[in-house]
């Protein structure tokens, strides 16, 4: 039995490792990007310029589960559109993308405080904080945010650099 678990253990361990490792496609180098559409249901960005499809990336959305802010499943989203300051919802719409200085750097704020006032404000597409740069492509694996759109370090550096001016995401159920 020790040795079943060890070997399981092992082989998690290097799945895990060729994951994070694992190449991913990048934006060639001057590439601009127009539009952004997120589906949420399938946790995918993808950025477009003059309607063609650029990329896709994995993303994390935001949670109420995360990080411990109950007790149980932490794999789970709060579905549905943002409907309260602090619901730790994604919204859900149209919105425009202007650059963002704060803790998360670089980072993209959509206009969703100008369009609903009441609901919440700071709605971003960033990346991780310096505490948890280390995570790397695991922070995939959950939702975390408080209804912002996360990606890695890398990516939204990417992305940052990518964006026009006047850029606009749409975020679908």
């Amino acid at each position: 039995m020790k040795k079943i678990i060890k070997y399981s253990l092992l082989t998690v361990f290097i799945i895990s490792l060729v994951y994070y490792f694992l190449p991913e496609d990048k934006l060639v180098p001057g590439q601009k990007i127009d539009r952004i559409i997120v589906n949420k249901g399938d946790r995918e960005m993808i950025v477009y310029f003059h309607k063609e499809e650029i990329a896709r990336y994995s993303v994390s959305l935001g949670s109420k589960k995360w990080p411990f802010r109950e007790w149980g499943p932490i794999l789970t989203h709060d579905d549905g559109p943002k409907n309260a300051h602090g619901d730790a919802k994604t919204p859900e719409g149209e919105y425009s993308l202007k650059p963002n200085f704060g803790e998360y750097q670089p980072a993209l704020k959509l206009n969703y405080e100008d369009k609903h006032p009441n609901k919440g404000c700071c709605i971003l597409i960033h990346g991780p904080n310096s505490k948890n740069k280390w995570a790397g492509k695991f922070m995939r694996w959950v939702d975390w945010t408080d209804g912002c759109i996360a990606l890695t370090e890398t990516e939204m550096k990417e992305i940052y650099e990518a964006v026009t001016p006047n850029c606009f995401i749409e975020i679908n159920p």
